[in-house]
This record gives structure tokens, sequence and C-alpha cells, in this order.
């Protein structure tokens, strides 16, 4: 088995042509043909993923987030890219990206946060970086807040609550941007959205939404997207799992790449004082 047969899986089921413009997708490094020893994949390459995955016999790396996001501009010398790139070289590890096409991809991120949210009549907006779903029965606020926040064990959520909501009026209709919020509104206002769920938005996104009367919860980018990247690692699993076992290859998953601090469950685990 080569590397390409896992990533022609992978292309049919999150296609190239998916990506926004933006953004760089597909091989990162190394090469399609090289011999497929195991396979890890992540949200995020990091540096001690990269040890880890060499001193493990890993040689083909699928990550959600690109190695290199501006293919356009020179990796700078001595930088933590520049080093990163020369230890999978030296290591003879190929890394293949799939990022917002498998955001927009059928089964793939999105569509996973939709349904760990519970929703159903699921269905993708004009773009399809976004889809909007209903919840089985309406719920307060307060109620959605912290069942979301418990499902996706994110302690550091935020929520924008607009003027014309209360903690105790009820929602139905859930909007879906897995990663960042990119501040498209219209999609929202069609669908006649009660509450957003996202990763992440910046300040002026959040004010938008705040003026606009629409509620949105942020439960992290990291906890927004796992999910998606773990799926389709069994989804690959499942679709090539005759020929993995032939192969004996491995596939693995690196999850433990959020790089923010827990600060509410410290202090619970704590005795909640300081």
């Amino acid at each position: 088995m080569i590397h390409n047969e896992i990533l022609e899986w992978i292309e049919a089921f999150a296609p190239l042509s998916l990506a926004c413009e933006w953004d760089n997708v597909g091989l990162m490094a190394g090469s399609r043909e090289d011999k497929t020893r195991n396979v890890l994949f992540c949200l995020d390459l990091t540096e001690s993923i990269i040890d880890s995955a060499a001193a493990s016999g890993i040689n083909l790396i699928i990550t959600h987030h690109p190695l290199i996001f501006d293919k356009e501009n020179p990796v700078a010398e001595g930088s933590l890219l520049a080093r990163k790139i020369k230890k999978l070289n030296d290591s003879g590890i190929t890394v293949y990206s799939a990022h917002s096409n498998l955001d927009k991809a059928r089964g793939g991120v999105n569509d996973v946060l939709a349904l760990r949210l519970g929703l159903t009549d699921i269905k993708a907006d004009e773009s399809q970086l976004h889809r909007v779903g209903s919840l089985p029965t309406a719920v307060p606020v307060s109620f959605f807040v912290d069942d979301k926040t418990s499902t996706f064990n994110s302690f550091n959520s935020k929520l924008v609550l607009p003027a014309n909501l209360a903690m105790d009026d009820n929602v139905v209709t859930v909007g879906v941007c897995c990663g960042s919020f990119d501040g498209e509104t219209d999609w929202m206002i069609e669908n006649k959205v009660d509450i957003l769920v996202t990763g992440e938005m910046k300040h002026h996104a959040a004010l938008d939404l705040f003026e606009q009367g629409i509620a949105a919860l942020e439960i992290g980018h990291y906890e927004s997207e796992i999910s998606g990247i773990m799926s389709l690692a069994a989804h690959v699993k499942k679709s090539m799992e005759a020929q993995l076992k032939h192969e004996g290859v491995a596939l693995r998953i690196a999850s433990k790449t959020n790089p923010y601090f827990d600060i509410f469950s410290f202090e619970e685990q704590n005795g909640g004082g300081l």
C-alpha cells in the first residue's frame, strides 16, 4: 500500500474542489508514492507529534489544519515551521491536510458537529461552510448552554446573548460553524436561526450577532473540530479495513493538541478556591 491509496480515498470523501480560495489543502510535505507503514490523524501538527510519529514508525500524517497556510510566502529560515519541515524530511514523513474541503464535505467536520449537538433535519447553506438544524424540542438558552458545554467538555465557553433574548427563553433552530465563525449572517437570518454554535469568533463578529439579535455559543476551536478528524479516521478505517489489515497498517489519532488551559475545570478540581 502506498500513501496515494489513502489520499485518493480522502479526496473522494472531501474533494479538493470544495476548498475555499484562501485555503491551502493537499500535500504539505513528502511524497504520495511512499509505502505506508502507519498513519496518524490529528487536528494540528505540533513538533511533539512529529517527534512521536518518527519514533513510532508513522510515515503518513493527515491533519485538518494545514501545516503551511500561506503557500505563497517562503518559509523563514530558523522558524518553527522550518524546523518542523526539516524534521519531517529527515524522518521521511508525508503530511497531507484536509481543511475547508473537509469542513464542507458531506459527513465532514460541520456535519459531525451538528450530529454531536443532537440536531435533526440538518442542511447546508449555499456556501456549504455552515449547517442549520433543529433540536428535537425547544429548550431554554440556559439548558442549551449547560448541556452543550458538558457535551464538549468546554469549560471556558462564551455566550453572546442579545437584548431580545433571556436565559429562560427557548431556542430550537441552531446554526453550526466549526472552527472560527466567518462573520456571515445572511444564512442565519434566512433560516431564522435562534442560536449559533461555533468554535470561536472575533469581537466584531460577536458584536454583529448581538446587534442582529442572534445568540451564539463559542465552545472552543479545538472542541468544535476534533470529532470531525476522529470521524474521518473512522471512515478510512472502515472503508479500507481489509487492505489496511492485509498490509499491517495501523491508524492512530492524536487528540491532545488543544493549546488552551481549562481554568474553570482546574478550579473545580482544587475545591473551587484560589
